[in-house]
């Protein structure tokens, strides 16, 4: 007779959790603004259009985009620690901007949303583990 073994536990397996769900179409809303609205957000963020290029805000709101989806489709611990180093490492360029007078306020904006999504996606990152060991 022919033992049967027991299926190979996939590694980074994870589920997402209702929090992190949120959070991550929070961010699908976030990358769309930034795409297609670059310059009225920036206007928001107490920023000039002019001193910004909106393709800089695009190509963020891009990458917030695919982000998200990633996210969204593979909820590993894995993928949120790799998009809380993306997140961390934009946080940090942002705050190294705040020595720009003309662009300080803006810098601490970002760099406080940019904090918040490294935040998130260390939190998911744990949650996600834990949902998947059970």
């Amino acid at each position: 007779m022919v033992a049967k073994q027991a299926p190979a536990r996939i590694m980074g397996r994870g589920e997402l959790t209702p929090t992190a769900a949120v959070g991550e179409l929070t961010r699908l809303v976030w990358g769309g603004l930034l795409l297609a609205a670059p310059d009225q957000v920036l206007r928001v963020m107490g920023g000039d259009p002019g001193s910004t290029p909106s393709t800089i805000l695009r190509v963020l709101g891009v990458r917030h985009l695919v982000q998200a989806a990633v996210l969204l489709r593979w909820p590993t611990p894995e993928a949120f620690r790799l998009g809380a180093v993306a997140d961390g490492l934009h946080a940090l360029t942002a705050v190294a901007l705040i020595a720009d007078r003309r662009r300080r306020r803006v810098a601490l904006t970002d760099a406080a949303v940019a904090t918040g999504w490294t935040i998130h996606d260390g939190v998911a990152a744990s949650r996600a583990g834990a949902r998947g060991r059970r």
